[in-house]
């Protein structure tokens, strides 16, 4: 499954760059974080509570950054997990572009998604990774308005 979406921030790009460039900032906005490690290369593990429809329990989750290109403000992370009996894999690309007030962060993921969890129909994860994209983007944006970069 693909999802993609974008948003402006009204920050200055290397500053939102600066941010989403450090994993233990971005991690504290997951939505459900119950815990969290970064190792060595911005590996992050965690574990996370999720309840989507009929589906609620916790995941152990990992992301790892791929590629990572600050002259294009471009990256590419790898994200995966596990749990209550289902496992997804996503490839995640991530773009900033300047604007005249602001930035333009711009995300599109490659997500497989297998047993109960991949089983549910489409709308509903769309409907469920909508929310917690919404949620993690405004937490970076409070984090971002009320930071002293």
């Amino acid at each position: 499954m693909k999802f993609e979406g974008k948003m402006v921030l009204n920050s200055r790009r290397e500053d939102v760059w600066n941010f989403i460039s450090e994993p233990s900032k971005v991690i504290e906005c997951v939505p459900g974080l119950e815990e969290y490690s970064v190792e060595e290369g911005k590996r992050v593990t965690a574990k996370v509570k999720v309840s989507i429809g009929f589906i609620k329990g916790t995941f152990r989750a990992s992301s790892s950054v791929v590629k990572e290109d600050h002259q294009n403000y471009t990256a590419k992370l790898k994200l995966s997990g596990s749990g209550v009996g289902s496992g997804f894999d996503a490839l995640v690309d991530l773009k900033l572009n300047e604007l005249e007030y602001g930035t333009e962060f711009i995300w599109l993921a490659d997500v497989n998604v297998s047993g109960p969890l991949g089983s549910l129909a489409k709308p509903m994860l769309e409907g469920y990774v909508r929310k917690i994209v919404d949620q993690l983007f405004d937490c970076i944006k409070r984090k971002l308005t009320n930071s002293t970069i």
